[in-house]
Parts: structure tokens; sequence; C-alpha cells
């Protein structure tokens, strides 16, 4: 058989082409490839990514889609506004063989309805903003303030609050800006605390624009509405950043939970520059991302630049498929892995066995030039220290 629609392929368990570079078992890259390939024979593209809408031929809004990677899924209903439920591994590719898909749940207008409304206003007016307008005074201040780790936190926290039903979010319309990238934290780590497929952020999403909406989403909500509290915040922040208490020290950064975009790579370069210091010899970075990105990135000279500083750049591949050495140091016991991705804070700890770090991109490249984890004191993010354990102890 054949697929009859346009079919994308999740990551698998090792990078197709320079597996035996890296040090892969050859019996699991062997394995691996060969139920990669029984989907290309299948007709579907050479994608390998756990990020499907970076490539070109994204799903638009209303398009009946069937996605089973968690992230995927919640991107492609609230941010593409594409609809698609959490499907079973081999349900997917049954659908791209016949070119249907149930109609059912979200994918059916009236299911798609908020049922709860997560009110995140006053905690971003009263704690957030004043902090971030005080930290970001320039355009190098944007990396160091840390504000995108404030996405993966709250798509956790969200997930948490919205007890299983399709939440509409307040208050993110509040701030500066809200990028791609920052609702792709958002999404993989919504997805995984949240059983729904799908939120809606009121006049950031594309079923959530205008007043008149929002209004009669909140009105359909009823009493169903949380509150955001900086102790909530606080929770999220510290659940994810679970290895705190075995120290700072750290043995790998691990980039790319959603593969990483263009402009995420772009934006390591630039933190990467704010100062001349080289990576440390006993940390390593590594960071994945899809084939079509890294094609692009080649072409704007961000592999180059990457790779001069010591990241190894992995395709094919993810985090949640990466689960033995050479990659993960599972062979010492006192290793630490420091990721920005909320997703892979959440299940890292079971995956690798490893105790697990949570901070922002600058974070982690501060790390990789430094070998620890730092504080936030004099890195510029002061939102970030007013929720931090201290504090809340105190």
């Amino acid at each position: 058989g054949k697929v009859k629609v346009p079919t994308t392929l999740n990551s698998q368990s090792t990078d197709r082409r320079r597996w035996e570079q890296l040090g892969i078992d050859k019996t699991l890259a062997t394995n691996a490839n060969s139920v990669g390939d029984a989907y290309l024979e299948l007709g579907c593209a050479m994608s390998f990514t756990c990020a499907p809408y970076l490539l070109p031929n994204k799903p638009s809004k209303g398009d009946n889609i069937m996605w089973g990677e968690s992230n995927a899924v919640v991107f492609s209903n609230s941010v593409l506004g594409a609809r698609t439920e959490k499907y079973a591994d081999y349900f997917d590719i049954c659908a791209a063989v016949v070119g249907l898909v149930p109609n059912t749940g979200v994918h059916q207008t009236e299911n798609r309805k908020p049922s709860i409304v997560i009110d995140a206003t006053d905690f971003i007016e009263e704690h957030l903003l004043p902090q971030i307008h005080a930290d970001i005074v320039d355009e190098k201040c944007v990396y160091k303030s840390g504000i995108d780790l404030l996405f993966p936190a709250m798509g956790w926290l969200s997930g948490n609050l919205s007890d299983g039903r399709i939440p509409l979010i307040l208050g993110f319309d509040l701030l500066p800006s809200v990028s791609r990238d920052n609702l792709k934290a958002f999404c993989a780590a919504y997805g995984t605390t949240g059983s729904s497929p799908l939120f809606h952020m009121a006049n950031i999403t594309p079923e959530a624009m205008g007043d008149n909406v929002i209004n009669d989403m909140i009105q359909a909500c009823g009493d169903k509405r949380v509150q955001v509290s900086k102790e909530d915040v606080v929770e999220a922040y510290t659940t994810l950043d679970s290895g705190k208490q075995s120290g700072d020290d750290i043995s790998l950064v691990a980039l790319g939970n959603p593969h990483l975009s263009v402009e995420e790579m772009k934006d390591l370069i630039d933190i990467i520059s704010l100062d001349d210091r080289p990576k440390k010899e006993n940390v390593d970075v590594i960071a994945t991302l899809g084939r079509h990105i890294q094609s692009e990135a080649d072409l704007l000279g961000y592999t180059r630049s990457l790779e001069e500083f010591g990241v190894t750049l992995l395709n094919d591949t993810c985090w949640c498929m990466l689960l033995h050495p050479p990659i993960i140091p599972s062979t010492n016991p006192s290793a630490k892995i420091l990721t920005n991705s909320g997703k892979y804070a959440h299940y890292g700890p079971g995956l690798t066995n490893c105790n697990i770090r949570f901070g922002s991109m600058y974070q982690c490249i501060e790390a990789a030039k430094c070998g620890r984890m730092g504080s936030t004191k004099g890195a510029g993010m002061s939102w970030l220290r007013l929720f931090s354990t201290h504090t809340l102890m105190r």
C-alpha cells in the first residue's frame, strides 16, 4: 500500500545518517532505521521530526489531520487551528493510507469550545510585567531576562489546572510579545500534563481573537474559572527543576525538545556571542532538529557557528527517544542534564535516570561556558528570582 495524503514522520530512535559517527549501538541503529525505511516505502516524507508544524507544508486553520506526537497535536489544534485528536501509533498511518480521519472529538466545531477559564491576568500584571520592563533595557537583556522560561512553566501549569477540559487562557496578550517559539514551548509542556488536545489563548491563538469571541467563551465556561497565583508558578518551576537538590554542576545541555526552529538557532548564536568565552570541555551541548530546519540553517551559516562553539546537532531523533549512552550520561549517577524544555524536564528523570535541571536558553549557554547552573542573581532575571524557592519559603 501507499499513503493517499501528504504524510510526515515523527522522530525515530537515532540519527539515520550519523549513528555510527556518534557511537550508537549497531543493533539499535539498524532496527530503528528499518522501521523508518518501512514508513518511507509507504510514501511518507523523509521528515523525521517531532515539530512537523515547522515544515513548509504545515496544515492550515480548519484542516482535518491526524497527528500522534503530543506537542504537535496541541500546537496544530491551538496555534494553527487545524484539527486532530491525540492519536495512537499505527492509527495515524492507517488514516494516511485510507485518507480519512474519524469525524469525532475536536474535529467537530462544537467540541472545540473551552469549558474552563485559566486567568493569568493578575499574575502577569502584578508580578511579571514590572519585572520584565525593569530587566529588558536593551536587546541583549531580552535573552538575559529568561522570559522564555515562562512559557514552558505556564504550559505545564495550565495543563494541570485545566482538569481535562479545553481551557481559555487569559493574560498572555499583555506581554510585550509572544512568538511562535514561545507557543511551541508552551504547547509541549501543556501536552505533558493536559489531557485535552487543545487550548485557546485570548487574542493569541486563531480561534480566540477579538473581545466578542472571548467574552462568549468566558460566559460559556460559567463558574469554571481558575486564578493563577504566584504560588502556582513557584510549584510549576520547582517541579520542573527537579534536580536542584543534586547541585549545580552540569554534564549535558539538552536543547531542541521539540526540535529547534531556525529562529531558535539564531537566538542561541546571539547568546553565545554575548561574550567570547568558549564552551567547557567537560560539558556536552546537544541539540535535536529536523533535516529541513538544518538545511535552512546551513545556508544561513547557523550550523557552522553552533558547531564551532561545540554544539552537536542531531537529526531524525529527539530527546524522548534518546535513552542510552553515549548520548545520555546514564553511566554516571551524578550526571545532571540541563534543559530549557518543560516537556523534557517533565519526562527526563524517568527516561534517563539522571537529575534534570530546568533553565532558560541563556542559562543553558551560561552552563555550557562555566560548567554550572548559575543563579539568577545579576543575570537580569529578577522576575524569576521573585518566584524562587527561597522567596517562597521566606
